[in-house]
């Protein structure tokens, strides 16, 4: 695992047809420029011993990447535990044996020998990631596909093209991973493609 800092990252980013979505300039929230309408979302599986697998499963979507970035868009990598907060404890218990750089803002790089290590990641954050600041991008360094975790319950994914989306859809449907039929709470914004609008 290679830490980067934040700047580097984004300059990476942009260099490889991303932008900080001018719309949302105050939230980091990333995406393809030009800007992508083949968004999906999947819901995470409320058993935590069927998530890894679904995690997996979205990862293999993301097709012949040699290396993932993942980065904390809105929050750094937490550095104590809460007296008390036995959810806390944990967390940073796994993320300490991630070896992640705890405490900083910085941008982790995993090599695809490295794959354990972010799926673990990815998993952690289905568990602990209660809040916006806890939200994960993952980046592959190929640039075609955008995977982020949701403090909804959800993982998006963006894709470049319609038709890796499309295969993306049809394998995970074939792993017993349909897409939802509707948004995870009142506050969850509808997409368009819920609404029957494609894209």
């Amino acid at each position: 695992m290679r830490a980067h800092r934040e700047e580097e990252f984004i300059a990476w980013a942009q260099r490889s047809g991303f932008e900080i979505d001018p719309r949302y300039p105050d939230s980091a929230v990333l995406a393809f420029r030009p800007r992508s309408e083949h968004d999906r979302f999947w819901e995470v599986p409320s058993r935590p011993e069927e998530r890894p697998y679904f995690i997996a499963c979205l990862l293999e979507c993301m097709g012949d990447w040699h290396a993932c970035y993942a980065w904390r868009h809105l929050g750094s990598w937490p550095e104590s535990a809460v007296p008390g907060r036995t959810n806390d404890v944990v967390e940073l218990r796994i993320l300490h044996g991630l070896t992640l750089p705890l405490g900083t803002n910085a941008v982790v790089e995993y090599s695809r020998g490295e794959y354990d290590s972010l799926l673990t990641l990815l998993f952690s954050t289905t568990i602990f990631g209660w809040s916006v600041g806890e939200d994960l991008y993952v980046v592959p360094d190929h640039g075609r596909q955008l995977l982020q975790t949701d403090h909804h319950g959800v993982i998006h994914v963006s894709f470049r093209t319609e038709d890796s989306l499309n295969r993306c859809v049809e394998e995970m449907e074939r792993r017993g991973f349909p897409l939802p039929d509707e948004v995870p709470d009142a506050t969850f914004k509808q997409p368009g493609w819920m609404k029957g609008g494609g894209g």
